[in-house]
This record gives structure tokens, sequence and C-alpha cells, in this order.
């Protein structure tokens, strides 16, 4: 009659078996790597040498048959390994596709700054009184250049009038004098006097250019004698210097003077003269 038996473990005991299993399971897979290739290792079999003597021919002894070889030792049965559970191994998903890369570059769009209506506003309204203070500014500018002009002219203007009203006197005066003189030599002087009307003539017209620089101070005595050949219509067709002063600026504005006064007054037909010559003395402050 086969007995049974039976074994009952307690809670402390459940986790002892399932350990020495493993452990007595690791320590046979060491034992089977370490010995088991020495175990199935064949002996290898040597041919069989044969020694002969070349040199002596003694009869050989008769070779002894050579044992027979011994077997082999019987390979120990492997026992074969528990079967050990292989978790399933776990599939990795496939990898999304990769969307193409364009190899164009990325246009980067540029943020306008928007400014406010009423920042806008208050920018254009200092502008515009930028603007006008420019202008204001400018138009300031060219009043006082134009002042000063019209000033620098009123002087020149005053100095010129001054100039020629006291040549004119020095010539009435002349004239004056001459005339006194004249009329106390009757009729045959009635001549002399028209030339000396149109001698005063000459002179007053070229007085007008008569006018030296003040960029110097010239000498009161100071003289020119220019004798002037004039035609019947006032044109003057020689001129040149009969004393010529020290001062050769002087005679130079001498020249000019005369020179821009051209053409002269027509010769009077009462004269019955086709040309005129007449001398003039050229000081600072006079023609005579």
């Amino acid at each position: 009659m086969t007995k049974q038996y039976s074994v009952t473990y307690d809670g402390r005991n459940q986790w002892l078996l399932p350990l020495n299993l493993a452990i007595g399971f690791h320590l046979l897979i060491a034992f089977s790597i370490i010995f088991l290739p020495g175990m199935f290792k064949s002996t290898p079999r040597f041919e069989d040498i044969y020694s002969v003597d070349l040199i002596s021919l003694a009869d050989q002894p008769t070779p002894q048959p050579q044992a027979a070889a011994e077997p082999p030792p019987a390979e120990p049965v492997k026992p074969e390994p528990e079967a050990v559970s292989i978790a399933p191994e776990t599939v990795a998903p496939a990898p999304k596709p990769v969307d193409p890369v364009s190899l164009k570059p990325l246009k980067k769009k540029i943020k306008k700054t928007v400014v406010p209506e009423e920042n806008q506003e208050q920018n254009r309204q200092r502008e515009a009184e930028r603007l006008r203070r420019q202008r204001l500014a400018e138009a300031l500018r060219a009043e006082q250049q134009a002042a000063e002009q019209a000033r620098i002219a009123a002087e020149e203007a005053a100095r010129a009038q001054k100039l020629l009203e006291q040549q004119l006197t020095e010539i009435r005066n002349q004239a004056q004098r001459s005339a006194s003189s004249t009329a106390r030599s009757g009729s045959a002087s009635t001549l002399t006097i028209l030339e000396r009307q149109y001698y005063t003539a000459i002179v007053n017209r070229i007085t007008q250019f008569w006018a030296l620089p003040e960029f110097k101070r010239w000498d009161p005595s100071t003289q020119a004698v220019v004798v002037i050949t004039i035609s019947q219509n006032g044109t003057i067709t020689n001129h040149f210097f009969e004393k010529r002063s020290n001062d050769p600026v002087f005679d130079q504005f001498v020249s000019k003077a005369v020179q821009d006064a051209n053409p002269l007054p027509a010769i009077p037909p009462a004269l019955r003269k086709n040309s005129f010559e007449i001398g003039l003395r050229f000081s600072p402050g006079s023609i005579n």
C-alpha cells in the first residue's frame, strides 16, 4: 500500500525553496561550462613510429603487436537543463516618418513697429515746428544780410553824392569866374564863351566817373594832366598824359575815368569844328 506524505510550508519558508533551486541551477550551469569541454575532448591518435637501422644487417626482432588502443571513456550523460521561461521581446514601435527638411533659408517675418496715432501726430507737430523755426531763422539771416548790404550801399551812395556835389560846386565856380573875365572882352569873346560851355559839359561828363577808392589816403597835391581829342559826334579818338603824377595808381584811375566817360557830348555846331582838343587837370578832389 502506497503511503502519501504531505509537506506543509509555513509562510516563513515559502521563499527558501525557490532560492535554493535558483542557486543550484546556476551552480550546475557554471560546472557545465567549466568541465564539459574537457570531457568531450578526444585524445589525438599518433601514427606508428618505426626505427630502421641502415648499418646493422642483423635480424630484427619480430615486432610485437601493439596493444589495442583503449576506448575513450564513456561520455557522461549531460543532464538536460530545466526549461527557462523567456519573456517575449518587446517590439519597439516603428519610428514616425520625419518630415523633409527644406534647404531654403527660412524667411523671417519682420515685425513692423506700429507707432500709435498719438505719437505720430506729436512727431508731425514737432517736425512742423522745427521747419517753421528753421525758415524763420533763415528769413532773419537774409533780412540782416539785406539790411547790411543796403547800409553799405547807402554809405557809398552818400559819399559819391557828396563828392559829386563838391565837384559840381567847383565847376560852377570856375565857370562863373571864366564868364566874368570874358564878359569884358566884347564881341570877340563870344567864341570863347561857347568853348567854355562845351568845356564845362565835358568836365561834368567825366566827373561822373571820377572817383578814387578809399583803401589809401591820397595826397591833395597829386595832379595829372591829360589831353583828350574829341570827334564831332563826341567820341574820344585819342588821349595821352601831358603830365603824369608821381603815383602810378592815381594815373591808372585817371585813364579809367576818361575811358568810362566815352563818348563825351558832341561838339556844338556853333563851334564849326570837326574835332576838339582839350586838356584836363585831374586832382583827388576835382577836374579842371
